[in-house]
């Protein structure tokens, strides 16, 4: 990072300029620390033993640091990251026999580089190796030390959380940085990833840039870390132009309300299980149980619920990503309603068979079902003989979008 701020402000700072210099006076030049450093002496003298913040303690704490860089074996009270000194610590664990050098700008980095990471919900650290997404979370240090400084009740020590809030308000091009607090204003709120995530498409919306590389982590009484995955900027900006190609936001609503009111069933943790996060990762919540049985249509006035009703399909036919089948399941969300009419007071079951048939979760089941109701009414047999084609043709993971989306197709054709 310290080369990206030198490249663009003209600067030659070296890593242990900027951290004497930059880093040190920013975030410890202040009884309203803007990060703690789990057992570093800042800590151990202003957060653990309680002592007076005066320009001395913090000056004295900082040669401590510089002290134990030059003459100790690195450890996690000055090295970030790093193993504790004793065996029997907690972050004591899984530590090599073999000789790892660490120079001394390691050290002063491990600092710099853990006040970049952006906190997101669930308690993980992303710190993402890109120039613009470091530089502009640098760009936030000082507006979140003004934030402190300013605003006494918000209590200090989130620069991680500010920066998760910071950069995606920023990488969606919107102006007014306001931070999102607890409901009684003490503390920041911790951004939602899947927010981040379309912050970052939403910059990165033109140009070559496709996949971002990132580094998930939590660092504290003890580490944590899910390694390396990969934020694929496609798939997460498809999602948001194909909403805006196949819906509206229903008025009265804000223009980014899709991003803003998107809700997933998985955690961050789950997310980064597949090393690569795109579509899958972005599962919408089934709010309407709609992978259980037919979701019923929200009220016209209910623009939430209108959006998180189009959110879904919108993942679906993403997921999907063929315009026929998409066709096919509006045909065939068509073909059962005129089914459905075809009921009368000396006929029933045609209802019952179409909840039977949207009750399905398997291609065989489905299939099955479908062949009652032909033997019903035969009179869109060459339909139904695609969709059985279809169902044969997809993949097992596939199946089940399928059925899903014709639960929705269905409830809007039956509302019509």
């Amino acid at each position: 990072m310290v080369a990206c701020v030198n490249r663009r402000d003209g600067t030659n700072y070296g890593i242990r300029d900027f951290f004497d210099q930059i880093y040190i006076p920013l975030f410890f030049g202040s009884a309203r620390l803007l990060q703690n450093v789990n057992n570093s002496p800042f800590d151990q003298a202003i957060t653990k033993q309680k002592k007076a913040f005066t320009p001395e303690l913090a000056s004295d704490c900082l040669k401590q640091v510089h002290k134990k860089v030059k003459e100790q074996v690195p450890d996690a009270s000055f090295f970030l990251g790093g193993p504790a000194a004793g065996s029997a610590e907690t972050t004591s664990g899984q530590v090599t026999a073999m000789t790892v050098p660490v120079s001394t700008d390691d050290v002063y980095a491990s600092w710099i580089g853990s006040a970049l990471g952006l906190t997101v919900q669930g308690g993980m650290t992303i710190l993402i190796d890109s120039e613009d997404v470091l530089l502009e979370t640098y760009d936030g240090w000082l507006q979140y030390r003004r934030l402190l400084d300013q605003t006494p009740k918000i209590k200090p020590l989130q620069i991680n959380t500010w920066n998760g809030q910071w950069v995606r308000k920023k990488m969606a091009g919107e102006m007014l940085i306001d931070p999102v607090v607890t409901a009684d204003g003490s503390a920041l709120e911790t951004q939602p990833w899947v927010q981040l995530l379309f912050g970052l498409s939403y910059h990165y919306r033109e140009g070559p840039t496709r996949s971002l590389p990132a580094y998930v982590y939590s660092l504290g009484q003890s580490n944590t870390t899910l390694g390396f995955v990969q934020i694929n900027l496609p798939e997460v900006k498809r999602l948001v132009d194909l909403y805006a190609h196949l819906f509206k936001v229903p008025a009265g609503m804000e223009p980014k309300a899709f991003e803003n009111l998107y809700q997933t069933d998985q955690s961050f943790r789950s997310a980064c299980a597949r090393t690569q996060i795109g579509l899958k990762a972005l599962h919408p919540k089934d709010v309407f149980s709609a992978e259980k049985g037919l979701p019923k249509l929200p009220n016209a006035s209910d623009g939430e619920k209108q959006i998180a009703f189009d959110t879904y399909q919108t993942w679906i036919i993403a997921m999907l990503n063929n315009k026929d089948l998409l066709s096919l399941a509006e045909d065939l969300a068509g073909a059962l309603c005129e089914f459905q009419k075809q009921g009368t007071r000396m006929t029933t079951g045609y209802q019952q068979s179409i909840k039977d048939l949207l009750e399905k979760k398997t291609r065989r089941e489905f299939i099955e079902e479908l062949t009652k109701i032909v033997d019903k009414d035969s009179s869109q047999s060459k339909l139904f003989e695609r969709v059985v084609t279809e169902l044969l043709s997809l993949s097992s993971d596939n199946v089940p979008l399928f059925l899903t989306l014709l639960r929705f197709k269905y409830a809007i054709a039956k509302a019509k």
